[in-house]
């Protein structure tokens, strides 16, 4: 026999109940995430409540309760969140603020400027205090830098000058293949304290420099030797005396220079205006010839010859007056009297 199709055991007849359950929009709208239609919220505490509010009373929807359930999670979390603001702001009360951390903490150096050593050695007993160290020979290719980390345990150093080789003997290395690092000859030392200066000279002269197996610089030897007396200023005394002599020969230059230029602003000024001296008496020498050309014109046009030469005469008889002076009487000549003088004197006596 075939198979039954259907197990009547597993099969339940519907029930009046199934038949009353039909489409529940509420609950559909739920499910999708909806919203209900907001229902007036009704006091059971009313002592006028009739049978049709209890009625509504018993109808509150899913929805509502959904709602009131987020209202109140959205109330919890305000409020943890203003006991954590509450927390935070009793902490930062009790912590210092940031204005005094940084007062507190040293001064870091601005990276975009370029860092500078400070001078160390710069007062007068500063300078009576420090002490100078001379290194006749340099290891090969060491810098400054390496110079100053290998004898800073030894005392506080403040400024380091090394000789830099010749240009064209590194130029030669260089071509033969050798290295292109940059060398020194010879260089200086300044400690801070001269005590330190000595036992470094007394420890390290003559001795390998030492260090880790495999560096550089082990095996070579220190040759360092303390100047007694000497300070930096001694060192740079033929620098600065040349910067002196190139600053006033440079001065002494400038100020040649400049009066030459004044000299010829001068003496250019004075040729425009004995230029202009010059052209204002041309300009006046020609107008009077201008109106004596043409005063002949009109004389020569109204009287004629006689009259143009009398103007012309009238004109030329305007000389200077001309007086005749008596003649130096000479030594040892004695003038004789006129007869008229002669006269006169016999009628007085």
């Amino acid at each position: 026999m075939p198979p039954e199709k259907r197990n009547k055991f597993l099969d339940v007849d519907e029930s009046e109940d199934d038949e009353s359950q039909g489409y529940n929009s509420e609950a559909e709208e739920l499910q999708k995430g909806g919203r209900t239609a907001k229902r007036r919220k009704i006091n059971d505490d009313d002592d006028a409540s009739s049978d049709d509010e209890d009625d509504n009373n018993d109808d509150v929807s899913v929805g509502e309760e959904s709602e009131h359930e987020d209202a109140k999670k959205q109330e919890t979390s305000r409020r943890d969140d203003i006991s954590d603001a509450k927390a935070k702001a009793n902490a930062n009360r009790d912590k210092p603020s940031k204005s005094k951390i940084d007062a507190l903490l040293p001064e870091l150096p601005d990276v975009s400027r370029p860092l500078t050593k400070k001078n160390l050695v710069a007062t007068d007993a500063a300078i009576k205090r420090s002490g100078l160290v001379y290194l006749s020979r340099v290891p090969p290719f060491m810098k400054p830098a390496k110079l100053r980390s290998l004898l800073e345990p030894y005392g506080k150093i403040n400024r380091i000058f090394l000789t830099p080789e010749d240009p064209q003997e590194r130029a030669r290395r260089v071509r033969q293949g050798g290295n292109k690092k940059h060398m020194y000859t010879d260089g200086w030392v300044e400690f801070v304290r001269k005590e330190d200066a000595k036992k470094a000279v007394d420890l390290l002269n003559a001795r390998t420099i030492g260090g880790k197996k495999n560096s550089y610089y082990r095996d070579d030897l220190w040759s360092l030797l303390y100047l007694k007396g000497f300070k930096w200023h001694n060192l740079t005394e033929q620098i600065n005396a040349e910067t002196a002599e190139r600053t006033s020969r440079m001065r002494a230059e400038i100020s040649k220079s400049t009066k030459e230029n004044k000299e010829f602003v001068r003496n250019v000024e004075r040729a425009k205006m004995l230029d202009g001296m010059q052209a204002k008496a041309a300009a006046k020498k020609k107008r009077s010839k201008e109106v004596e050309a043409e005063a002949e014109e009109d004389g020569k046009g109204k009287g004629g010859d006689g009259a143009g030469f009398a103007a012309k005469g009238g004109s030329e008889g305007k000389s200077l007056r001309k007086f005749k002076q008596a003649s130096v009487a000479k030594k040892g000549v004695v003038d004789k009297a006129p007869e008229e003088a002669k006269r006169v004197l016999s009628k007085l006596f």
